[in-house]
Formats: C-alpha cells, sequence, structure tokens
C-alpha cells in the first residue's frame, strides 16, 4: 500500500496543515508524544473516545477521521487477500506440477522396470485424491465443498480397491466398512455447516464425539476381541472430554488467538498423563514400552510451551487495553 495514503501519513498531513508538532498534538489531547508517533507509523489507532478531541485539533469532521480509517484498513485488507491469492496460486501450480510429472514417471517405471501396471493405479488413485484437496476446488464455482467432497470419497474407494488388488486378501469388505465409517464424519461436517451455520462448530464437535465411537464399533465387528469396552471406549470418552475441553477454551477463553493456543497445550501436557494413566490401567499387558522419562519430557515441554503463549497472549491483552 501506498504509504502516503495511509491513515497515519493522514493524520501526520492533518497535523503539520494545523501548525502542530507531535508534542504539541500531544499536550492538547493529555497524551503522551509515542502515542501520537505511533498512530502516524500506523502502529495504532486512536480510541474512540479521542476521535471529538483530535478532529477539533486538526480541523478535520469526524466523517472524513472514520473514513481515512475505513480506507485504511480496507488497503491492507485488499493486500493481505491479493497475498494469500498469490501464495495459494504458487501452491496449486506447484502441486499441478508434481502430479503431471509423478504419474507418467511411475506408468513408464511400473511398465518397463516390472512389465505390468499393478501398483500404478495406487499411485494414480492417491495422486488423484491429492488433486481433490490441493487444485480441484478452485475449479469449481458452485458447490465447491459438496462436489470436491464426493470426489475425494470416490478417489478414497478408488484408492482402498487398488490397494487390493496389488496386495490381495481378504479384507477388502473390512476396509470397506471401516472406510465408509471414517467418512460419515466429514459429510456429516459438511451437512452442519450448510444447514446449521451459526450453531455449526459445537455440533460438528458433538459429531466426532459419537463417530468415533461408531468408528470403533465397526472395526471391532470385523477384528473381534474384547477390547472394545474394556479399552476402545474408556480412552475414547478420555478423547472426547479432551475434545470439548479444547472446544471450551477455543470459545471462552479470553485474550487472543495466542491465550488460547496456550490453554489447549496446557490442556494437552495434562492429557498426557491421564491418558498414559488410563492404558496402564486398562492394558497392562500392553504397557510394557512406555518409556517414562519420555513421557515427563513431553509433558514439561508441552506445558511449558502453553504457558509461555498464555504469557505473551495474556500480555496483549494487557497491551490493547492500556490507554494511549
Amino acid at each position: 500500500m501506498d504509504e502516503e495514503k495511509t491513515f497515519g501519513a493522514y493524520i501526520r498531513r492533518k497535523r503539520l496543515e494545523a501548525g502542530l508538532t507531535q508534542k504539541d498534538l500531544a499536550v492538547r489531547l493529555f497524551l503522551t508524544e509515542s502515542s501520537v508517533s505511533k498512530w502516524e507509523r500506523n502502529l495504532s489507532y486512536p480510541d474512540v473516545s479521542l476521535v471529538p478531541a483530535i478532529c477539533r485539533e486538526l480541523h478535520i469532521s469526524e466523517h472524513e477521521f472514520f473514513t481515512a480509517c475505513d480506507d485504511d484498513q480496507k488497503h491492507a485488507q485488499e493486500r493481505t487477500a491479493a497475498v494469500r491469492r498469490a501464495v495459494g496460486s504458487a501452491l496449486r501450480r506447484l502441486c499441478l506440477a508434481g502430479y503431471a510429472i509423478a504419474v507418467p514417471v511411475c506408468l513408464i517405471v511400473d511398465w518397463v522396470v516390472f512389465r505390468s501396471l499393478d501398483w500404478f493405479w495406487i499411485v494414480l488413485a492417491g495422486m488423484a485424491l491429492a488433486f481433490c484437496f490441493t487444485n480441484l476446488p478452485w475449479l469449481i464455482r458452485r458447490e465447491r465443498i459438496s462436489i470436491s467432497l464426493g470426489a475425494a470419497s470416490v478417489c478414497l474407494l478408488l484408492l482402498l480397491l487398488a490397494c487390493w488388488h496389488y496386495a490381495g486378501g481378504h479384507w477388502l469388505m473390512a476396509g470397506l466398512a471401516i472406510t465408509a465409517a471414517s467418512l460419515a464424519l466429514p459429510w456429516s461436517w459438511r451437512a452442519a455447516w450448510r444447514h446449521y451455520g451459526k450453531h455449526a462448530v459445537p455440533l460438528c464437535v458433538a459429531l466426532a464425539s459419537g463417530w468415533v465411537f461408531l468408528l470403533l464399533a465397526v472395526i471391532r465387528a470385523f477384528t473381534g476381541g474384547d477390547w472394545l469396552l474394556r479399552a476402545g471406549y474408556p480412552l475414547a470418552a478420555l478423547g472426547v472430554v479432551f475434545l470439548w475441553a479444547c472446544y471450551g477454551c477455543l470459545r471462552w477463553v479470553p485474550g487472543g488467538a495466542w491465550a488460547k493456543a496456550g490453554a489447549v497445550l496446557v490442556l494437552a501436557a495434562l492429557a498426557v498423563p491421564a491418558f498414559n494413566g488410563l492404558c496402564a490401567f486398562l492394558l497392562p499387558e500392553y504397557h510394557t514400552g512406555n518409556i517414562p522419562w519420555l513421557n515427563r519430557l513431553v509433558f514439561l515441554a508441552t506445558l511449558a510451551a502453553g504457558l509461555v503463549l498464555l504469557a505473551v497472549g495474556g500480555a496483549q491483552k494487557m497491551q490493547k487495553n492500556r490507554p494511549e
């Protein structure tokens, strides 16, 4: 954005036209000189309660003041959007070039070296699945998410069939059932976002909470064993509690993104010993690989990172609430 068109440049120009120095304006507004300097360097905006006094000292109307603010924010948003579009476009071109190179190379290698086309179908299905997430959404104008999700679901099933064709065995029906149960989650999320936009986030968390128990039941139906009620559901319940706790942190913890991320990391740190302890209680026969020092290291590192982020978020909140 042109520096001459920023809000800070506008304030500076009007101050000079009024024959005031930064110190003069600060004294008249009962502020520090650094506050005015921050405005003119686009590091902060004046508090809304100061707008009438600023307009009086700079001989401008409040409409002119807020128009300058709106123009400044609009230009900043346009610049950010342009950068995002450019980065996204470059990444999509890079992915497309990777697909264009990988597919023919794998085709030639599989045919020339192995004299057949077997594992190539796995590569092709995998590339098609990746394409559904990296490039396909930007080629569609309407119903972008639904069409991309549908294409990804089909490609995932084709990938499963390609793996079965290459490896053989009697696991195909189990694989199809588990894949169908897995696909139930993104499709239910899509329906929630489409029909319940206002309450979509808690609804998606609730759907994920129920889905994990469904998926474990489907896996148990094909694998057998007594692990589902003995260990699977209790561990899944602990995971669901952690999921809802994270949702609560993201929604209600004050202090911005840094503080919310810190609260989630603190929860993750507390979840490590809780999960390990529950595993040791429910599955003592499979707990021989536990490494106590590594668990303590993960706990301390995660807890320290969470506390640091909480401190950063708290400091940012205090700085925003501090009067200019």
